[in-house]
């Protein structure tokens, strides 16, 4: 689990960073994210990218790792805190959540949502 803490805690400062590449860099190339501005879901690397830089466009999130509890050989669960604010500063939500991540070949094949967003 060691190796996977460290992607999750790099995926997270990519993420607060705005850094696409190194987000790219942490997804399996068949990911499957869930699209939290259009409904549905999002599959494959590229896609997820292209969704993270048109979510970076439209708000600023701040998200923050409290916990992270392994489940099985190929998943854990991330309880974290997220503050949203619109592009110009002004705070949507901030609250706690729980997003439940599975790996594949070392890196995160699907993220699916527990509780919160």
């Amino acid at each position: 689990m060691p190796a996977r803490r460290r992607l999750l805690a790099e995926v997270y400062d990519a993420f607060n960073a705005r850094d696409l590449e190194a987000l790219g860099r942490a997804l399996h190339a068949d990911v499957e994210w869930p699209d939290l501005l259009d409904g549905g879901a999002l599959h494959g690397r590229q896609t997820v990218v292209d969704y993270f830089r048109r979510q970076f466009a439209l708000m600023q999130a701040d998200a923050r790792i409290i916990d992270i509890t392994p489940v099985g050989e190929d998943q854990a669960i991330v309880h974290a805190q997220y503050a949203v604010r619109d592009a110009q500063g002004g705070l949507w939500s901030d609250t706690r959540v729980r997003l439940r991540f599975t790996f594949e070949d070392g890196l995160i094949r699907r993220m699916t949502i527990v509780h919160g967003l």
